[in-house]
């Protein structure tokens, strides 16, 4: 009898464990960059919980960051010119609305990438509602291919509304 119940108590513990690592349904996202673009495929993001794969397509590592521009949604952020507050950014200035989330993060090139199961270029994002900006920080000028900006519309889990 004894040995029965360790075995449903194993067996239990087993599967409360299996269920609880399981795929927590995070959105998976995968920008692609090069030394020149930067292509984020998303415009807007309904939860900011989420995980994106920097594909970078150059032969070299390349600087990224993402900065939050505003805590909450700037009206039509696509057709807006952040120019002026990038090239600040890569001259080494602050803006003083802009909060840094990665900041000159380097994202290694695909060619060097050994194992796509630990890819180096993942990040794991819990981000709240609000216009975010990701742009390269070696191009030589400002233009809409070297950044890209997005809206995080809600998130359940950092608002607290578990």
């Amino acid at each position: 009898m004894e040995v029965i119940l360790k075995k449903i108590l194993f067996v239990t513990i087993l599967l409360l464990f299996v269920f609880s690592c399981g795929n927590s349904g995070a959105k998976i996202i995968e920008p692609t960059i090069t030394n020149k673009t930067i292509d984020f495929p998303e415009e807007k993001i309904d939860d900011g919980q989420f995980i994106a794969i920097y594909r970078n397509n150059h032969f070299d590592s390349v600087q990224m960051s993402m900065i939050l521009l505003k805590d909450s949604i700037i009206p039509d952020s696509s057709n807006l010119d952040f120019c002026m507050g990038v090239d600040a950014i890569r001259g080494g200035k602050a803006v003083k609305e802009w909060s840094p989330i990665n900041f000159n993060f380097n994202m290694v090139s695909e060619t060097n990438v050994e194992n796509q199961n630990d890819h180096p270029n993942l990040i794991s994002y819990n981000l709240p509602v609000g216009t975010y900006l990701v742009m390269l920080m070696n191009a030589d000028s400002c233009s809409r291919e070297n950044y890209d900006v997005f809206d995080v519309t809600k998130n359940k889990y950092y608002e607290g509304l578990k």
